[in-house]
């Protein structure tokens, strides 16, 4: 019974321990004019981010963001702040047509003359080794009402 005990514990305690955790985000395969990407997490019930990134594109995007990151296993928040040039001949599917959406999965709305800015927050699941952060904005269907 108290190895039964010791082993429950310890499990417990192993998984509150902080592990190598990779963060990937498609960035240049979904949002190619992007000009700045800066994305921060925290766990379910923290009030303050556990950690986060901010990067500015002189460039195009590199196709994916890897980020590493130290986190115990759980499920977090992952907020996503993306700004966008409306660059002229380069289309997209946010440049062309923005989806308005007023959730908490995803937002998007026109930034200030320097282009688009899309809002996105994902849930996510760690549990060590590679976690893809989805990026991409599936509109919704038009309920009846609307």
């Amino acid at each position: 019974m108290i190895v039964l005990g010791g082993v429950l514990v310890g499990g417990q305690l192993m998984r509150a321990m902080p592990r190598e955790q990779t963060l990937i985000f498609p960035v240049g395969s979904e949002f190619p004019n992007a000009t700045h990407f800066a994305a921060s997490w925290k766990q379910l019930g923290d009030t303050e981010p556990r950690g986060g990134l901010s990067i500015t594109f002189t460039q195009p995007p590199p196709l994916q963001i890897r980020e590493r990151a130290k986190l115990p296993d759980g499920d977090y928040i992952v907020s996503i702040d993306i700004q966008q040039s409306r660059s002229a001949g380069v289309a997209t599917p946010h440049a062309l047509e923005p989806v308005r959406e007023n959730t908490p999965e995803a937002r998007e709305t026109a930034g200030s003359r320097e282009g688009l800015q899309t809002n996105i927050e994902r849930r996510v699941s760690l549990s060590g080794g590679e976690a893809l952060i989805a990026l991409a904005i599936v509109p919704r269907e038009p309920s009846v009402s609307e």
